[in-house]
């Protein structure tokens, strides 16, 4: 009876992989890689853009809701203590993070009818 050829069979019935073969699948893995991190990158830099943005939004819409029930902006010290205030009132439920470990900057116009929201990280999106 005739055996079968074994399909990764080397000299002497040897099993494994050649040295020209992990070259070479080593090389195709590189250039597979090379492509596609930085598209990877990319992405996640998107990500954190359009989270930073939607969280603007969302303390932008908030300091209206507050503006249009007491008729002024909420006059504490610093970014912290506003967002704070805002979400003790409840116009957020919870204080909103930068992705990117940024702080949110909360301004007034001098006349006080606008507020400006922006990150240290990402600036002002979605104005």
């Amino acid at each position: 009876m005739k055996r079968a050829v074994q399909f990764w069979g080397g000299r002497n019935g040897e099993r494994g992989f050649t040295l020209m073969e992990m070259v070479i699948a080593l090389f195709v893995v590189s250039v597979v890689m090379a492509i596609a991190l930085p598209n990877l990158q990319k992405a996640g830099v998107n990500a954190a853009d359009t989270g930073c943005e939607g969280n603007q939004k969302l303390i932008r819409a908030a300091l209206e809701e507050y503006y249009v029930a007491n008729r002024a902006y909420p006059q504490d010290a610093t970014t912290a203590l506003i967002l704070n205030d805002l979400k003790t009132n409840g116009y957020i439920e919870s204080i909103p993070t930068c992705p990117s470990n940024g702080d949110y900057v909360i301004q007034y116009s001098p006349d006080g009818t606008q507020a400006t929201v922006s990150c240290t990280v990402h600036g002002q999106l979605g104005a």
